[in-house]
């Protein structure tokens, strides 16, 4: 009888091990598994569903969707050249890109509605090298709920929204850079 027990318990357990790792709830687990709160004010997305794709403008003219950087993770940080948190923050993000470029991440900023002078003139001065596209009507922003500047978006690398937050942080402090790294870690899994 208790052997009839132990089989039936481990068929049970082996069957559930096979579901969980064969529908990607092992995938699902693992990413509630990520301290976000590495960086302070970033909430996870529980249901990881999928983010609304865009098409914009860089600041040559070329037409960036956000579908282009599938397979990467993605920073989506929306701003603008007269928001002093964004002034504040985005050097860290560049210090981020720099750090994490080559290893499968990529900031996405998008400029919501501001001068395009003044962004080019902004982005000039601050020296940013990742890529800048321009919302001029704020379509993009509101679709996100970008309803204050700056607001950051970590979407997975099948556009699964991962985790967001309203306003300023310093992206190249330790938890920050850790947070990064670990999310890279699991996308190679």
């Amino acid at each position: 009888m208790i052997r009839h027990g132990f089989n039936r318990w481990f068929f049970f357990s082996f069957f559930a091990f096979w579901l969980w790792s064969a529908l990607g709830w092992a995938e699902a687990t693992r990413a509630l598994t990520t301290n976000y709160k590495l960086v302070p004010n970033l909430e996870p997305m529980k249901d990881q569903s999928p983010t609304p794709d865009f098409t914009l403008t860089d600041p040559a003219g070329k037409k960036v969707s956000l579908k282009d950087f599938r397979g990467k993770l993605v920073m989506l940080n929306f701003w603008a050249s007269w928001c002093a948190p964004c002034r504040e923050e985005m050097p860290t993000m560049e210090r981020l890109y720099q750090e994490f470029k080559n290893k499968g991440f990529v900031i996405v900023a998008v400029n919501v509605k501001d001068k395009r002078k003044d962004a080019l003139a902004f982005i000039k001065e601050l020296k940013l090298t990742y890529p800048v596209v321009f919302d001029s009507d704020d379509a993009v922003g509101l679709l996100y709920g970008a309803w204050g500047l700056p607001t950051t978006y970590l979407i997975g690398p099948r556009g699964e929204g991962l985790a967001r937050m309203w306003g300023p942080a310093d992206w190249y402090s330790p938890g920050a850079r850790e947070l990064i790294k670990a999310l890279l870690n699991e996308k190679k899994k």
